[in-house]
């Protein structure tokens, strides 16, 4: 569908990416990842054809529909929001409009006038285009997708511009689900959902039959759609089969392979060199130290990998709080006649990192905003504990930073009695190094401008730490140091966001709420999950045996059958197994050439881990490289075939159950 041939593409004389050689087809599942400012959203565009490359060329399926979503705000009509949704193409809605014309037209002429058949004619074709596009159950999947993105009805006919650029990202997301196009390419949807809407967007993504390329700093997300991983870094563009955990596996194990084949053969160029050098000058040997140095120089010289840029890096620890950090009594809040809480209690201790969670409007943001400070309330009372200093990322913070400091006066400004190499320690576990730290804050990008954000909390570090949706444009190298950072954190954190791996990393404790009024859950993400569906599931009370009552059937019962009754129940029997045995022949047929295919593939395995453990293999890099790609795809294939090995004993079980 979309084909990208030795595409390259430069910015200010340096490559974003160069021999860029990349194909989208139907079906294919794509999860593009990189560094902020590697080129992911460039690359995108370029597939949408809004930018042209350097290089290459670019080549689009004709007649085929493309939904894209960018991340920047985008401009939208002033009508409702369900009209906006509602025109998902040019195509439909001049049909829908010139049907609205040919009605008013025809209601305005006579039935015996000459123009009549022909509005008619015509209107019998729009209505026949309409239904094909849709029309008529269109209204009822606008409002469907309106509402899984947390829409409410009483939004659907406000205007776009009042809502925020987040929930106008969500309308235009809205509207691009529901064309249903050919192809997919989203640039980090996750950014403004909260978690149950992006539950809703990743099983509608799950479903959708068509092309999807997602740009995506959500790991959990990628894992969950996405069988292809496209490395956008450092102008190299590197593809690997499967999700972002086989992503990041593969890249670990190239990493060592790579390393391990670099010292091998730097090993190998010491003992020719240090041969050539004992015996260039020495008459009977110098031939020999020449054909060495002549083999030398065909060697190819295998590149050291670049490593990520890390910085090893944990929180200034703070000052320790009393046990009891904040206790909420009876609160009470309102906006207008809405009651979001009402006799709502809640206590935090030392050392909790609680994740709030909700649907949207239930008073997630509001809660944690009272906890700030920041928010006023109607009724109750809020209680600090001893020596408790309260830090608060609210999603917009970057909005509060000065736009004309550079990087190194904003975060200074906040903590001027530590030394500047301190400063500039902290900067640069950020990804803020070297002179980065002397851009001004208003050329800053978005992720930019949050990470600058989360470092100035941190230069002066609280011991009870609100966070409300931190990783939202983070890329992942940041997301990952975030996380890693508040692992150790010794100080109390309640947060709010949609990465689920965070809080899977992070969160000791889960606190839904609802209503109102909160439920909590000891544990993280996925303890809190589990506990969910435990719930959820109804408890089926105990099969007991129906007690004979009866003196006749009890009779019956008791007496043994007769030769005749015996002989038909050996024969009715025989016929049992004989259609059981039928029945599952197939069952039994599959299971053993699964059995079969999974025993080559797993031969196959053995034999490619002995090949790239063997360092004579490192010194052909096209051979450890074939290997290493094909191991993951092997091991895939492994999986399938033993899920589907388990499919069918499940299925076999219960025709055998079946049949008693």
């Amino acid at each position: 569908m979309i084909f990208l041939n030795n595409v390259a593409k430069y910015f200010q004389g340096k490559a974003l990416f160069e021999q860029l050689n990349l194909n989208v087809n139907r079906g294919d599942r794509v999860g593009i990842v990189g560094p902020n400012g590697a080129g992911k959203s460039t690359l995108l565009g370029i597939m949408e054809g809004t930018i042209e490359p350097d290089k290459g060329e670019v080549t689009v399926e004709k007649k085929i529909s493309v939904g894209v979503l960018h991340q920047e705000i985008l401009h939208g009509n002033e009508g409702p929001i369900l009209e906006e949704v509602m025109n998902v193409s040019n195509n439909f809605r001049e049909i829908k409009n010139r049907l609205r014309e040919v009605e008013k037209a025809m209601s305005s002429v006579s039935s015996d006038s000459e123009d009549t058949e022909k509005f008619l004619e015509e209107h019998g074709r729009l209505l026949g285009e309409f239904e094909q596009l849709g029309g008529y159950s269109l209204e009822a999947r606008a409002t469907k997708t309106l509402q899984g993105l947390g829409f409410s009805a009483d939004d659907w006919n406000r205007s776009w511009s009042e809502f925020s650029g987040g929930w106008r990202m969500r309308v235009a997301l809205a509207k691009i689900l529901l064309s249903e196009p050919d192809a997919l390419l989203l640039d980090e949807p996750t950014n403004h959902l909260d978690l149950e809407s992006l539950l809703w967007v990743e099983r509608y993504l799950a479903d959708f039959r068509g092309a999807l390329v997602i740009v995506s700093h959500d790991r959990a997300f990628l894992n969950k759609l996405v069988d292809r991983i496209v490395e956008v870094d450092g102008s190299k563009v590197n593809s690997c089969t499967g999700n972002f955990d086989d992503y990041e596996r593969s890249k670990e194990t190239q990493q060592e392979i790579l390393i391990a084949a670099y010292k091998n053969q730097q090993d190998k160029i010491k003992r020719i060199q240090k041969f050539i050098d004992q015996n260039r000058v020495k008459a009977r040997t110098a031939s020999r130290a020449q054909s060495r140095l002549k083999m030398l120089d065909k060697i190819e010289k295998i590149d050291l990998p670049a490593r990520p840029k890390r910085v090893k890096f944990s929180f200034p620890q703070p000052q320790p709080s009393g046990r009891r950090v904040i206790e909420i009594s009876n609160l009470v809040k309102k906006f207008g006649s809405k009651t979001v809480y009402k006799g709502f209690d809640y206590k935090v201790d030392r050392g909790e990192k609680i994740g709030l969670l909700g649907p949207n409007g239930a008073g997630k943001s509001t809660l944690l905003k009272i906890m700030a400070g920041v928010l006023t309330y109607d009724g109750g009372e809020v209680h600090y504990g001893h020596n408790v200093k309260v830090g608060y990322f609210a999603q917009h913070q970057s909005e509060s930073l000065n736009s004309e400091l550079t990087v190194l006066q904003e975060a200074y400004s906040v903590a001027p009695s530590i030394t500047e190499q301190e400063v500039r320690n902290i900067l640069g576990a950020f990804l803020f190094s070297g002179d980065d730290v002397f851009k001004k804050v208003k050329v800053l990008s978005g992720g930019e401008k949050s990470r600058l954000a989360l470092t100035k909390i941190l230069l002066s570090p609280p011991n009870f730490l609100l966070m409300d949706e931190p990783t939202n444009h983070l890329d992942i190298p940041s997301c990952e140091i975030l996380e890693e950072g508040l692992k150790k954190f010794s100080g109390t954190i309640v947060l709010i966001t949609h990465d689920r791996r965070l809080m899977n990393a992070v969160c000791t404790g889960i606190m839904e709420i609802h209503d109102g009024t909160g439920d909590f859950y000891p544990g993280n993400y996925d303890d809190y999950q589990f506990k969910k569906e435990l719930m959820s599931k109804e408890i089926t009370p105990p099969t007991v045996e129906p007690q004979l009552t009866n003196p006749a059937a009890r009779t019956l019962q008791a007496n043994p059958l007769n030769k005749e009754q015996r002989k038909d129940k050996k024969r009715k029997d025989a016929q049992a197994r004989q259609a059981l045995s039928k029945k599952i022949a197939p069952f039994k047929e599959q299971i053993t050439q699964i059995e079969i295919d999974m025993g080559k593939k797993e031969a196959r395995l053995k034999e490619i881990q002995e090949l790239i453990a063997d360092p004579k293999n490192y010194e052909n890099k096209d051979t450890i490289m074939s290997l290493l790609t094909e191991e993951p795809t092997l091991s895939k294939e492994i999986s399938a075939l033993e899920e589907k090995w388990e499919q069918l004993h499940v299925e076999l079980e219960c025709l055998e159950a079946e049949f008693g």
